[in-house]
């Protein structure tokens, strides 16, 4: 217990790194190129490598699968439910902006680095997040077109999954490096000296990053919800999830441990990309993101300590 505390203290450290360097001697200018290496080189060049070595048939297991689903829908359910009949909102488009900051998690800088941190290179953690970024982000964004316009014709889909999914460097190296397992492709020792270069970075940059990017803006939207959202997103979800898995019978401790920990990070910035596409929800999902990952200290600490 005491171990596993100890190993996610370097993390929020470095995540706080990252802020007071930002305040301090980092210029502002200087973080959207750091951001850019994370983001296209680094994770991709991790989640690559973690991928390629895994065997197909360990990242598939269809009990945690359905587990980690079946708390996305009741924690999605549980936010829109709180948002309709204690906040009064009840415009379909503003609810799915609420349920995706109860359920998306921060998978590329917090999820990847605590998984492989306490777990290693594990096939659960690279499953989930695909999981994750597929049906949630993916999910969500269809939600919305098809909220807009009533319905969705196949082209529309198309370029909902192109512009969220099939665009993103984090998803596409992960399959890229499923496709490589699949097939057993060997690639050029070239290549591989560059991706274990990359590689060992992006948890390290990330984390520096997000503290980095943390900032605090005037709160227009209601305490009362912005304090709903972020419990419902470090609290429930990972406790919602924890009785699927039960209810459904998943033991695996691996798996276990994974879903509920990857479920109990702070809510990612991918959120509020998502809230300023569409122009919904876009000031408190920024504020969500920020106040979730400082919360996310104690509880995430509380988390680890209960499943390790």
């Amino acid at each position: 217990m005491t171990e596993s505390l100890f190993a996610i203290i370097p993390l929020f450290t470095l995540i706080g790194l990252g802020y007071l360097a930002r305040r301090t001697i980092l210029d502002s200018s200087m973080l959207p190129a750091l951001n850019l290496f994370v983001y296209y080189f680094a994770v991709p060049a991790l989640l690559f490598n973690a991928a390629r070595r895994q065997s197909l048939d360990d990242l598939f297991n269809a009990p945690a699968l359905a587990a980690f689903v079946l708390g996305i829908i009741l924690t999605a359910t549980v936010a829109i439910l709180g948002s309709r009949y204690f906040f009064q909102c009840k415009t379909p488009t503003e609810l799915v902006m609420r349920a995706l900051n109860s359920v998306f998690a921060n998978y590329a800088y917090m999820g990847i680095p605590l998984t492989f941190s306490l777990l290693g290179e594990s096939a659960a953690t690279i499953s989930i997040i695909l999981a994750g970024n597929l049906l949630v982000i993916g999910g969500a964004q269809l939600c919305l077109e098809a909220l807009r316009q009533h319905s969705m014709s196949l082209q529309q889909v198309w370029a909902s999954l192109d512009r969220s999914l099939l665009r993103s460097p984090i998803f596409l190296a992960t399959v890229f490096g499923l496709l490589a397992s699949g097939f057993g492709l060997t690639l050029p020792q070239v290549m591989n000296t560059t991706l274990d270069m990359l590689a060992p970075a992006a948890i390290p940059v990330a984390l520096f990053c997000l503290g980095a990017s943390l900032q605090f803006r005037q709160i227009q939207t209601s305490l009362g919800e912005l304090g709903w959202l972020i419990g419902v997103k470090l609290l429930v979800h990972p406790t919602l999830t924890y009785l699927a898995c039960y209810l459904l019978g998943m033991t695996d401790p691996a798996w276990l441990v994974a879903s509920v920990l990857l479920t109990a990070l702070p809510t990612g910035a991918l959120v509020h990309v998502v809230a300023m596409r569409y122009a919904l929800f876009e000031q408190a999902s920024s504020q969500i993101v920020v106040f979730s990952t400082l919360i996310s200290i104690l509880t995430v600490s509380f988390w680890v300590n209960l499943m390790l």
